[in-house]
């Protein structure tokens, strides 16, 4: 496969993967917004406030990556077509800010969990348990998510990498 039709890959599925996040994540802000104020129960009130959060943070990032991703698409291509070694340089670059970035994700969502765990264990608050359910969704769908996105983005990282080696 030609190096194009992998950055193609790589980034159609950065694309895709974000596309779904953003409706997940429309339909925490949805969710969140149900339980608090349709609900209205401590616990619903608390869940609903971290998936408010989360949902924010979400929308965020997807709207962010789905919407600059055919325009940097483009400009990839250019650079490699005009120089595959500035090309490699400056993507390598770039990818391995990106896969190290994976190291503190992950870091965020151990935190959201022990945090959860905390919530549960030291208060009887309904409100802060809801909190720390929504603390425990946060940070399974966070590893779910960055799984697939940090094992794409090593392979994609490994490809450019490639680029810049000598033929």
């Amino acid at each position: 496969m030609e190096f194009l039709s992998r950055l193609q890959l790589y980034f159609r599925g950065e694309k895709t993967e974000s596309a779904v996040l953003l409706v997940v994540s429309l339909g925490l802000l949805a969710g969140a917004i149900l339980l608090a104020f349709w609900v209205r129960q401590p616990f619903t009130r608390g869940l609903g406030a971290v998936l408010l959060l989360a949902g924010l943070i979400g929308v965020t990032v997807a709207g962010t990556v789905f919407f600059r991703t055919d325009a940097q698409v483009a400009q990839l291509r250019a650079l490699h077509e005009s120089s595959r070694a500035d090309f490699a340089q400056i993507e390598a670059r770039r990818m391995d800010k990106v896969v190290a970035s994976f190291r503190f994700y992950r870091f965020m969502y151990i935190l959201a969990g022990v945090a959860g765990v905390l919530l549960v264990s030291l208060t009887a608050r309904p409100a802060l348990h809801g909190a720390a359910v929504g603390l425990f969704l946060f940070a399974a769908m966070g590893f779910t998510i960055d799984h697939y996105a940090e094992e794409r983005a090593r392979w994609y990282a490994a490809e450019v990498h490639a680029q810049g080696a000598p033929d």
